[in-house]
């Protein structure tokens, strides 16, 4: 399972802790849980680490007293950065608590599953925003508490992305491939360029023996054609 990391998580006041855990959702996907906690009342957030655009996902909240409290108001909305206006927006807001509900310490309310469709023009990322109320319960008189902390649930994957990167193994394989046909036609080339050097080498030799079977005979011929002139020039002339 991966490792779930905040990409960004909001400064919170003391005494307040918010912290992402890693959970198996016994399925496939990777999920993670958001824990906000502060003066004895948690809210747990769960949702998948990844997720892709136009696809509904399941989410769960729950919340846990560490204390006797009053859970006033409890609502999570969840927002994406818009693919055109490049701005985040709000696409799906949950109420878990609407009405105060008591909670003595040690108790939590039941997790409830949500089925949340992410938009189609949903980009990168999607986070959340919790509007929590509550009070502690005190023996003189009570506290009452009021946060929004905000987290990053987690990223947005991209199906074109997906696509391409599937395509990565068949391009490496094709590169490789025309790597080999590159060795095998250099290493054709060597060998024609080899047999042309033999065949080159071979005919030298040849047309040097023939040039000199040629000489030996220009100058035989010369040598003749000479002796015959002088040996008519040196007949005797006949006299009539």
């Amino acid at each position: 399972m991966k490792t779930c990391k905040p990409l960004a998580l909001v400064l919170l006041p003391l005494l307040a802790t918010a912290t992402v855990l890693n959970v198996n959702a016994n399925s496939l996907d990777e999920y993670c849980v958001y824990k906000y906690a502060l003066a004895g009342f948690e809210v747990w957030f769960e949702y998948p680490f990844e997720a892709y655009p136009n696809e509904t996902i399941t989410v769960n909240v729950t919340i846990k007293a560490q204390t006797d409290l009053i859970v006033n108001w409890t609502q999570i909305e969840l927002y994406t950065l818009h693919n055109l206006t490049k701005d985040y927006a709000l696409f799906n807001s949950i109420i878990y608590v609407s009405e105060p509900k008591s909670l003595l310490g040690g108790k939590s309310l039941n997790e409830t599953s949500y089925e949340v469709k992410i938009p189609d023009y949903a980009t990168n990322a999607l986070y959340g925003k919790m509007i929590l109320k509550w009070t502690i319960k005190g023996t003189d008189e009570s506290t009452f508490y009021e946060r929004e902390p905000t987290f990053i649930m987690g990223y947005l994957r991209n199906p074109e992305i997906e696509r391409l990167r599937s395509k990565v193994p068949e391009l490496e394989r094709e590169n490789a491939e025309l790597k080999g046909n590159v060795t095998d036609l250099n290493n054709t080339l060597t060998e024609l360029l080899n047999n042309l050097t033999d065949v080159k080498n071979r005919y030298e030799g040849e047309l040097s023996g023939t040039r000199s079977v040629v000489t030996i005979l220009a100058i035989t011929t010369i040598f003749f054609v000479a002796t015959t002139a002088y040996l008519v020039m040196r007949k005797p002339k006949e006299y009539w």
